[in-house]
């Protein structure tokens, strides 16, 4: 007896729909006309991967994918391939409604297949629209960057919703991708649901250009994650299978997860990512500037926010990063907020003039954020307007241009300059400055010679010692500019040029004959003084996060450096670690200086503790972290049986012995900045972030005078931001007593001479932050700047 034929077919059919249903089935597609729909007439694009967070594969010849259904999948995403851009988004979220996953791709005229120019921002944490937005969203334009890379801590709920409405691949014009943070794993179903239902899969790839990128999600954070670094890991080992072997590999996370042998692990899995061309890894997170070169060839490459001064004082920046086929070729820190900044440094009058023969030297200061400087040109003009000459100037470091003026001997007592900068856009900026030959009335100091180093000075004040001038300079780029330079007291001429491994951010210290000073990877160096020869080195450190940044002291032929647990002291002649801290850790850099004084050693870690240490012994005496001290950036000064420091917006007086206080203010102002207190017979001055600078009565620390400098032109102290519309008034150098007078420079790029009561005596604008103390010697006043131009100036005698 024959079964009725439909009893087979049916099940047959049943089992064909379930096997059809049991798939994510799709095509990436050339979408023509980027209504991110397959139309009849578009094609499919074939050996395109695809992956749901488990699978890895190629599209077929027609640019269809059928991935089998994996219940803990949450997304379908492409990896966007070189030379293209999605039409829509490079993911879909799984759906049990939708039975097709396709993919949109358009060309990327702004990629070519052998370079590559994109953008790095991380740690922007913030709800707030601000101009540094625009500033990333127009250098994206003006100068061909193609994508950007958000590394994480978008931060919490209002940011990260923020972030998708204002800084979207839409809104900024290019692809924009974010990178899940700490801070961006919050509450919810699990930790990275909201990131997902804002951004998309937190693990993915895509390329660009003529490198494979590799983004990854933080291993924990403020909420448990759904997903585990074995799970990261086996879905990477399929991804990178399907990349070309000869691909640079540009490896992306908020935070540097692998140690020196770039060995990423998880609890019973691991990739070495070496072996897959690793040649550069971005990171955030410390909320530093802190880029370094490896010994295999791979940049690591950390950068602060781009809106807000770092943890460490870091200037607030975006990176600029350049790959070709051999990994990372070059990368620029941009600083936002600046547009057409011009400002002629000198000549300016006869105080601020250098004689060179019949010539005069010409010095500006230049930058723009969104555009490249393409050539500065400097015509003197007479009286009636007309043009006398045209010069121009050379570059010599990221704000300064450099030149000269010929047949000063018969030029008339007033006339202008006009400088004249030309855009890479073609477009132009002109500003006209007087310059008149009469000595300024009353002014103090008097320009004898500058010279630029060519890389970017921070903390470094000149040091002098016998006839020479030593600074340092710091290379947040790799670009191998971080050096210690000898110049001539009396010209400025470089004797001998030092290069250090890492930046050296911070001051130099001397001892008999020696130069010394501890670069950003823990790395003590002794320069021979006469021909800066190494002498001896030190890894503190070992390299390990966060980078040095406070600055050493040399103390009867001892050198005290380094932090936490490489905290040391060091014999100067020869290098022998007394001792070495045992009795604390963690924390960031305190960009401040140490001090020793009565047989104290006082230090600190930023988010953690001000440290009193035996200096002979080294055993930790007194901590204290309260109101406060815990997040303290500058350093101390001491009197006969006192410490006066700042904390947040607190200064205090504290018993050297006990750690005691004995006198504390509670202030409106914010002292979360680098310097020393200064102490007068009756007056404490201290800058501030955000008002200039402010004197207290020495004995009730009650406010006495306040001199208010200019806006910022960069912005360093922890937080501060100009996107909270109040004014951010930075003083990160500490003031120096000479003459009876108060020297300094501000971050809106003077140089300032005051008198005992607060009243202005002299300032000069130099057109570049000032964050390193002025050095006086003498007559004789020193000072360094961001761009790397330092000054000698004489003081007038009264």
């Amino acid at each position: 007896m024959r079964r009725p034929i439909y009893k087979f077919i049916l099940p047959f059919l049943l089992l064909c729909s379930n096997a059809m249903y049991a798939q994510y089935q799709g095509h990436v597609f050339l979408d023509l006309d980027k209504n991110k729909k397959m139309d009849d007439h578009e094609k499919g694009m074939s050996e395109i991967v695809v992956s749901d967070g488990y699978e890895v594969l190629p599209t077929a010849a027609d640019g269809s994918f059928s991935l089998k259904r994996n219940e803990k999948a949450k997304f379908i995403f492409v990896r966007i391939p070189a030379g293209y851009k999605a039409s829509g988004t490079h993911y879909i979220k799984i759906d049990p409604k939708l039975d097709r996953y396709d993919f949109g791709l358009l060309q990327d005229e702004k990629q070519a297949a052998d370079k590559l120019r994109f953008i790095q921002i991380t740690d922007t944490e913030t709800p707030l629209y601000g101009e540094w937005i625009d500033n990333i969203r127009k250098f994206s334009q003006q100068q061909q960057a193609a994508l950007i890379m958000h590394t994480g801590d978008i931060c919490y709920e209002p940011g990260m919703q923020f972030h998708a409405r204002q800084v979207n691949s839409e809104l900024m014009g290019v692809p924009t991708y974010y990178t899940v943070g700490n801070h961006d794993l919050v509450k919810g179903e699990y930790g990275e649901k909201l990131f997902e239902d804002l951004f998309g899969p937190v693990y993915y790839s895509f390329e660009a250009g003529p490198a494979h990128f590799v983004v990854t999600p933080m291993p924990s954070g403020d909420y448990a994650p759904s997903y585990n670094q074995d799970q990261v890991i086996a879905w990477l080992k399929k991804d990178l299978a399907l990349k070309a072997k000869d691909k640079p590999l540009i490896f992306i996370n908020h935070d540097l997860i692998v140690g020196k042998d770039f060995v990423m692990k998880g609890k019973t899995d691991s990739i070495d990512l070496k072996a897959y061309n690793l040649k550069g890894y971005l990171y955030g997170h410390w909320h530093n500037n802190y880029s370094f070169g490896s010994r295999e060839g791979v940049a690591v490459i950390s950068t602060n926010a781009p809106n807000k001064g770092g943890i460490d004082n870091s200037v607030a920046q975006f990176m600029v990063i350049d790959v070709d086929k051999n990994g990372i070729r070059n990368i620029t820190p941009k600083y936002p907020y600046l547009a057409d900044h011009m400002a002629l440094i000198y000549p300016q009058n006869k105080q601020m003039q250098i004689e060179n023969g019949q010539n005069l030297e010409i010095s500006a200061s230049v930058y723009h954020t969104e555009k490249r400087v393409l050539s500065v040109y400097a015509t003197r003009i007479n009286q009636e307007g007309a043009v006398l000459e045209k010069t121009k100037l050379n570059n010599a470091s990221d704000w300064n241009w450099r030149g000269t003026i010929t047949g000063a001997a018969h030029m008339d007592q007033k006339q202008a300059i006009m400088l004249e900068v030309n855009y890479g856009d073609g477009t132009q900026a002109l500003k006209k400055f007087g310059w008149d030959r009469e000595s300024a009335p009353a002014a103090l100091l008097q320009l004898t010679w500058s010279k630029n180093m060519g890389a970017s000075v921070w903390k470094s004040s000149p040091l002098v010692q016998g006839q020479r001038v030593y600074v340092a300079s710091m290379d947040d780029a790799i670009g191998g500019k971080s050096k210690i330079q000898a110049l001539t007291k009396q010209s400025g001429e470089t004797v001998w040029t030092f290069q250090t491994q890492n930046s050296v951010k911070q001051k130099l210290a001397y001892s008999k004959g020696l130069i010394l000073a501890t670069d950003m990877g823990g790395t003590v160096y002794a320069i021979n003084e006469k021909d800066g020869k190494l002498v001896w080195k030190r890894e503190l450190s070992g390299g390990r996060l966060p980078g040095y940044v406070s600055a050493g002291v040399v103390n009867d032929g001892i050198y005290y450096t380094g932090a936490g647990n490489y905290l040391s002291a060091i014999k100067a002649d020869d290098g022998t670690i007394i001792w070495q801290n045992q009795d604390w850790n963690g924390g960031e850099g305190m960009p401040g200086e140490l001090l020793v004084t009565n047989g104290y050693l006082i230090t600190g870690a930023n988010w953690n503790s001000l440290f009193v240490h035996d200096c002979k012994t080294g055993k930790l005496l007194w901590k204290k972290n309260d109101a406060g001290l815990r997040f303290r950036t500058g350093g101390a000064v001491a009197d006969a049986t006192s410490f006066y420091v700042a904390g947040l917006n607190n200064l205090f007086q504290l018993d050297q012995k006990t750690g005691a206080v004995i006198n504390r203010t509670e202030s409106q102002d914010d002292f979360k900045i680098m310097a020393s207190p200064l102490l007068t017979e009756e007056l404490l001055i201290m800058p501030t972030a955000t008002n200039g600078i402010k004197a207290f009565d020495r004995n009730s620390l009650s406010e006495k005078w306040n001199f208010q400098t200019g806006e910022a032109l960069i912005y360093t102290s922890a937080y501060s931001t100009p996107d909270l519309h109040k004014k951010v008034g930075t003083v990160e150098s500490g003031i120096r007593y000479a003459a009876g007078k108060l020297f300094f420079g501000g971050l809106d790029g003077y140089l300032y001479v005051l008198n005992l009561d607060g009243s202005l005596a002299q300032k000069i604008n130099l057109g570049t932050p000032i964050l390193a103390e002025v050095t006086i010697q003498g007559n004789e006043v020193y000072v360094a700047d961001f761009a790397g131009n330092i000054y000698c100036f004489a003081m007038a005698k009264k």
